[in-house]
């Protein structure tokens, strides 16, 4: 392998480790993909008229991919990065209102939500409540 070879391939792997923290929509996988086939294939001794359609449909296939599942892969390597306007309420104060099915009914600036509640806390209607966090998409409070 001649050092061109070897520094197309780096910068291949370099431009696929990029697309995970770089939003792209895939054309930097895609990119770093193709360099990599057309450069195997050129190591391999395949014609240049060969090895450069096959780099374009590995290119297309993987921006194919990333654009079908690159938010759900997106989302389980990084779901704390994942921000929502929830995340806002956290360490507000509210107001317990009254036992829930699934926990505990609150008012935290005024909208009601119900509410996990804290271990070890015991909340009784009408107690002075901070939101602590999120959890299952509900708030999880603990008496004030």
């Amino acid at each position: 392998m001649d050092t061109w070879t070897l520094v197309i391939v780096l910068s291949g792997l370099a431009l696929v480790i990029m697309d995970v923290f770089i939003p792209s929509g895939g054309l930097l996988s895609g990119l770093g993909i193709a360099a990599i086939i057309e450069r195997g294939l050129a190591a391999m001794g395949v014609a240049g008229s060969v090895r450069w359609p096959l780099a374009a449909v590995g290119m297309l296939a993987t921006v194919a991919v990333v654009i079908r599942f690159g938010e759900r892969m997106s989302e389980a390597l990084f779901p704390a990065r994942i921000k929502t306007n929830l995340d806002r309420i956290v360490g507000l104060p509210g107001r317990a209102v009254r036992p829930a099915e699934e926990g505990y009914l609150v008012e935290i600036e005024g909208d009601f939500w119900t509410a996990h509640v804290e271990p070890g806390s015991v909340l009784t209607p009408g107690q002075a409540v901070v939101v602590v966090a999120f959890v299952d998409q509900m708030p999880l409070v603990r008496a004030a």
